[in-house]
Protein backbone atom coordinates (compact mmCIF):
# COMPACT_ATOMS: atom_id res chain seq x y z
CA UNK A 1 0.00 0.00 0.00
CA UNK A 2 1.30 3.59 -1.38
CA UNK A 3 1.41 6.61 0.42
CA UNK A 4 -1.63 7.72 -1.16
CA UNK A 5 -3.59 4.77 -0.58
CA UNK A 6 -2.82 4.34 3.25
CA UNK A 7 -4.25 8.27 3.23
CA UNK A 8 -7.27 7.12 1.86
CA UNK A 9 -7.57 4.01 3.87
CA UNK A 10 -7.53 6.54 7.01
CA UNK A 11 -9.24 9.46 5.93
CA UNK A 12 -12.61 10.57 8.32
CA UNK A 13 -14.91 8.33 7.39
CA UNK A 14 -17.96 5.47 9.19
CA UNK A 15 -18.04 1.52 8.50
CA UNK A 16 -21.34 0.25 9.25
CA UNK A 17 -21.13 -3.14 10.41
CA UNK A 18 -24.13 -5.69 10.23
CA UNK A 19 -24.98 -9.14 11.15
CA UNK A 20 -25.90 -11.38 8.64
CA UNK A 21 -26.64 -15.33 8.08
CA UNK A 22 -23.58 -17.37 8.76
CA UNK A 23 -25.41 -20.10 5.84
CA UNK A 24 -26.00 -17.30 3.31
CA UNK A 25 -22.99 -15.22 3.51
CA UNK A 26 -22.15 -15.36 -0.28
CA UNK A 27 -25.30 -14.62 -1.57
CA UNK A 28 -25.98 -11.75 1.06
CA UNK A 29 -22.85 -10.30 -0.70
CA UNK A 30 -24.03 -10.96 -3.83
CA UNK A 31 -26.75 -8.86 -3.57
CA UNK A 32 -24.56 -6.01 -2.88
CA UNK A 33 -22.44 -6.89 -6.20
CA UNK A 34 -25.51 -6.88 -8.00
CA UNK A 35 -26.06 -3.34 -6.19
CA UNK A 36 -22.97 -1.94 -7.96
CA UNK A 37 -20.96 -2.31 -4.68
CA UNK A 38 -17.16 -3.72 -4.95
CA UNK A 39 -15.98 -6.10 -2.42
CA UNK A 40 -12.92 -5.41 -0.89
CA UNK A 41 -12.23 -7.60 1.45
CA UNK A 42 -13.26 -11.16 2.42
CA UNK A 43 -12.42 -13.64 4.53
CA UNK A 44 -14.10 -17.14 5.37
CA UNK A 45 -11.91 -18.48 8.13
CA UNK A 46 -11.79 -18.44 10.96
CA UNK A 47 -15.15 -16.59 10.98
CA UNK A 48 -16.82 -15.08 7.73
CA UNK A 49 -16.23 -11.50 7.50
CA UNK A 50 -16.36 -8.90 4.28
CA UNK A 51 -16.59 -5.74 3.39
CA UNK A 52 -18.17 -3.68 0.19
CA UNK A 53 -17.58 -0.32 -1.13
CA UNK A 54 -19.88 1.85 -3.56
CA UNK A 55 -18.14 5.37 -4.71
CA UNK A 56 -20.81 8.05 -3.40
CA UNK A 57 -22.29 5.98 -0.91
CA UNK A 58 -19.77 3.95 1.43
CA UNK A 59 -18.31 1.19 2.88
CA UNK A 60 -20.25 -1.94 4.18
CA UNK A 61 -18.91 -5.04 6.14
CA UNK A 62 -20.48 -8.12 7.14
CA UNK A 63 -20.35 -10.37 9.73
CA UNK A 64 -21.65 -14.00 9.56
CA UNK A 65 -23.84 -14.80 12.54
CA UNK A 66 -24.45 -19.14 12.80
CA UNK A 67 -28.15 -19.81 13.50
CA UNK A 68 -28.95 -16.15 12.49
CA UNK A 69 -32.78 -16.43 13.02
CA UNK A 70 -32.78 -16.75 16.43
CA UNK A 71 -29.71 -14.87 16.93
CA UNK A 72 -28.74 -12.35 14.82
CA UNK A 73 -29.81 -8.66 14.87
CA UNK A 74 -30.71 -6.80 12.00
CA UNK A 75 -29.33 -2.97 11.34
CA UNK A 76 -29.50 -0.42 9.75
CA UNK A 77 -28.05 2.87 9.08
CA UNK A 78 -28.76 6.17 6.66
CA UNK A 79 -27.04 7.97 4.27
CA UNK A 80 -27.33 11.25 3.33
CA UNK A 81 -26.26 12.24 -0.46
CA UNK A 82 -26.50 15.31 -2.58
CA UNK A 83 -28.32 13.35 -5.74
CA UNK A 84 -30.71 11.30 -4.69
CA UNK A 85 -32.37 10.78 -7.96
CA UNK A 86 -28.59 10.18 -9.79
CA UNK A 87 -28.09 7.03 -6.98
CA UNK A 88 -31.36 5.87 -7.18
CA UNK A 89 -31.15 5.52 -11.08
CA UNK A 90 -27.98 3.86 -11.12
CA UNK A 91 -28.79 1.28 -8.60
CA UNK A 92 -31.81 0.33 -9.89
CA UNK A 93 -30.27 -0.11 -13.92
CA UNK A 94 -27.77 -2.53 -11.95
CA UNK A 95 -30.37 -4.68 -10.32
CA UNK A 96 -32.01 -4.57 -13.05
CA UNK A 97 -29.27 -5.55 -15.32
CA UNK A 98 -28.22 -8.28 -12.66
CA UNK A 99 -31.90 -10.01 -11.57
CA UNK A 100 -33.06 -9.05 -15.12
CA UNK A 101 -36.25 -7.19 -11.88
CA UNK A 102 -36.03 -4.66 -9.51
CA UNK A 103 -36.67 -7.21 -6.08
CA UNK A 104 -39.64 -4.69 -4.85
CA UNK A 105 -40.95 -7.06 -2.49
CA UNK A 106 -40.06 -9.62 0.23
CA UNK A 107 -36.62 -10.43 1.16
CA UNK A 108 -34.41 -8.66 -0.15
CA UNK A 109 -35.98 -5.37 -1.55
CA UNK A 110 -35.00 -2.01 -3.09
CA UNK A 111 -38.01 0.67 -2.99
CA UNK A 112 -39.28 3.01 -5.04
CA UNK A 113 -37.67 6.81 -4.81
CA UNK A 114 -40.55 8.22 -1.72
CA UNK A 115 -40.85 11.73 -0.53
CA UNK A 116 -41.32 11.78 3.20
CA UNK A 117 -41.58 15.14 5.20
CA UNK A 118 -37.76 15.31 5.86
CA UNK A 119 -36.54 13.78 2.65
CA UNK A 120 -36.77 12.05 -0.21
CA UNK A 121 -35.34 8.72 -0.07
CA UNK A 122 -34.90 4.86 -1.36
CA UNK A 123 -35.34 1.70 0.80
CA UNK A 124 -33.34 -0.43 0.47
CA UNK A 125 -33.32 -4.12 2.61
CA UNK A 126 -30.96 -6.48 2.07
CA UNK A 127 -31.03 -10.60 2.55
CA UNK A 128 -30.85 -10.69 6.38
CA UNK A 129 -32.99 -7.64 6.73
CA UNK A 130 -30.67 -4.76 7.29
CA UNK A 131 -32.08 -1.43 6.22
CA UNK A 132 -29.96 1.00 4.58
CA UNK A 133 -31.87 4.08 4.14
CA UNK A 134 -30.54 6.50 1.02
CA UNK A 135 -31.69 9.91 1.57
CA UNK A 136 -31.53 13.27 0.37
CA UNK A 137 -32.92 15.74 3.17
CA UNK A 138 -34.94 18.68 3.02
CA UNK A 139 -33.35 20.19 6.06
CA UNK A 140 -33.11 19.88 9.70
CA UNK A 141 -35.27 16.71 10.30
CA UNK A 142 -36.00 17.08 13.69
CA UNK A 143 -37.64 20.61 12.46
CA UNK A 144 -39.37 19.13 9.68
CA UNK A 145 -41.08 16.21 11.77
CA UNK A 146 -42.23 18.59 14.24
CA UNK A 147 -43.68 20.90 11.61
CA UNK A 148 -44.95 18.05 9.73
CA UNK A 149 -47.04 16.57 13.55
CA UNK A 150 -48.00 20.13 13.73
CA UNK A 151 -49.54 19.97 9.84
CA UNK A 152 -51.25 16.97 10.58
CA UNK A 153 -52.97 17.80 14.11
CA UNK A 154 -54.41 21.00 12.00
CA UNK A 155 -56.38 18.71 9.40
CA UNK A 156 -60.10 18.55 9.98
CA UNK A 157 -60.59 15.53 8.08
CA UNK A 158 -59.87 12.51 10.08
CA UNK A 159 -59.28 10.47 6.90
CA UNK A 160 -56.67 12.63 5.79
CA UNK A 161 -55.02 12.43 9.16
CA UNK A 162 -55.00 8.45 8.87
CA UNK A 163 -53.68 8.32 5.39
CA UNK A 164 -50.61 10.64 6.88
CA UNK A 165 -50.50 8.10 9.49
CA UNK A 166 -50.07 5.24 6.56
CA UNK A 167 -48.00 6.79 4.46
CA UNK A 168 -45.50 7.59 7.39
CA UNK A 169 -45.54 3.94 8.19
CA UNK A 170 -45.10 2.78 4.48
CA UNK A 171 -42.72 5.17 3.27
CA UNK A 172 -40.54 6.06 5.99
CA UNK A 173 -40.52 3.25 8.54
CA UNK A 174 -41.22 0.23 5.75
CA UNK A 175 -44.20 -1.38 8.05
CA UNK A 176 -46.48 -2.21 5.34
CA UNK A 177 -48.80 -4.22 7.32
CA UNK A 178 -49.63 -1.05 9.45
CA UNK A 179 -50.17 0.99 6.38
CA UNK A 180 -52.47 -1.32 5.44
CA UNK A 181 -54.36 -1.81 8.13
CA UNK A 182 -54.30 2.23 8.86
CA UNK A 183 -55.96 2.96 5.81
CA UNK A 184 -58.55 0.07 5.69
CA UNK A 185 -59.82 1.41 9.36
CA UNK A 186 -60.17 4.82 7.66
CA UNK A 187 -61.49 3.66 4.72
CA UNK A 188 -64.41 1.72 6.81
CA UNK A 189 -64.74 4.84 9.76
CA UNK A 190 -64.18 7.83 7.50
CA UNK A 191 -65.91 7.19 4.52
CA UNK A 192 -67.06 10.62 3.65
CA UNK A 193 -64.56 12.51 5.24
CA UNK A 194 -62.23 13.48 2.42
CA UNK A 195 -62.01 15.31 -0.84
CA UNK A 196 -61.52 13.27 -4.41
CA UNK A 197 -57.77 14.28 -3.98
CA UNK A 198 -57.31 12.55 -0.95
CA UNK A 199 -59.29 9.66 -2.06
CA UNK A 200 -57.18 9.53 -5.12
CA UNK A 201 -53.83 9.59 -3.13
CA UNK A 202 -54.99 7.37 -0.33
CA UNK A 203 -56.13 4.40 -3.13
CA UNK A 204 -52.54 5.05 -4.92
CA UNK A 205 -51.27 4.17 -1.91
CA UNK A 206 -53.24 1.27 -0.90
CA UNK A 207 -52.20 -0.13 -4.46
CA UNK A 208 -48.54 0.39 -3.70
CA UNK A 209 -48.91 -1.15 -0.17
CA UNK A 210 -50.42 -4.37 -1.38
CA UNK A 211 -48.39 -4.53 -4.35
CA UNK A 212 -45.52 -4.49 -1.87
CA UNK A 213 -47.01 -7.36 0.09
CA UNK A 214 -47.76 -9.20 -2.80
CA UNK A 215 -51.50 -9.19 -2.93
CA UNK A 216 -51.94 -8.93 -6.05
CA UNK A 217 -56.12 -9.35 -6.37
CA UNK A 218 -56.75 -6.85 -3.96
CA UNK A 219 -53.76 -4.09 -5.49
CA UNK A 220 -55.85 -4.68 -8.98
CA UNK A 221 -59.05 -3.49 -7.14
CA UNK A 222 -57.36 -0.52 -5.43
CA UNK A 223 -55.76 0.82 -8.82
CA UNK A 224 -59.36 0.25 -10.72
CA UNK A 225 -61.36 1.93 -7.68
CA UNK A 226 -58.28 4.83 -8.30
CA UNK A 227 -58.80 4.84 -11.92
CA UNK A 228 -62.13 5.60 -11.19
CA UNK A 229 -61.95 8.58 -8.69
CA UNK A 230 -63.49 12.02 -10.68
CA UNK A 231 -60.35 14.56 -10.53
CA UNK A 232 -60.54 18.07 -11.76
CA UNK A 233 -58.17 19.46 -14.02
CA UNK A 234 -56.18 21.44 -11.40
CA UNK A 235 -56.16 18.54 -9.35
CA UNK A 236 -54.67 16.14 -12.05
CA UNK A 237 -51.96 18.97 -11.93
CA UNK A 238 -51.00 18.87 -8.73
CA UNK A 239 -51.04 15.39 -8.49
CA UNK A 240 -48.85 13.80 -11.04
CA UNK A 241 -46.60 12.23 -8.81
CA UNK A 242 -49.43 10.05 -7.38
CA UNK A 243 -50.40 9.93 -11.15
CA UNK A 244 -47.41 8.29 -12.21
CA UNK A 245 -46.94 5.95 -9.33
CA UNK A 246 -50.17 4.24 -10.00
CA UNK A 247 -48.82 3.86 -13.41
CA UNK A 248 -45.60 2.53 -12.23
CA UNK A 249 -47.94 0.06 -9.99
CA UNK A 250 -49.79 -1.15 -12.43
CA UNK A 251 -47.31 -1.97 -14.66
CA UNK A 252 -45.23 -3.76 -12.23
CA UNK A 253 -49.17 -5.94 -10.68
CA UNK A 254 -49.80 -6.94 -15.26
CA UNK A 255 -46.18 -8.00 -15.64
CA UNK A 256 -45.45 -10.10 -12.30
Amino acid sequence: MNKEQLKEQNRNRTVALFECDYNTFDNHLEFYTALGFEIIYYQKAPYRFASVNKDGIGEFGFHGVKNFKEKGNRGGCYIYVPNIREVFEELKANLKAFYGKIPSKGTPRFSRLNQTAEDWRVNITDPSENMIIIGETFGDSTTLMEAEEERVKALESRFERAYAQAYRFAYSKEDFLAARNTLEVAFHKFDKDFSNAILFKAKVLQADIFVTLGQKHQAKQAIQEAKEVELMPAENESLTEFIERLEEVNEQVNTN
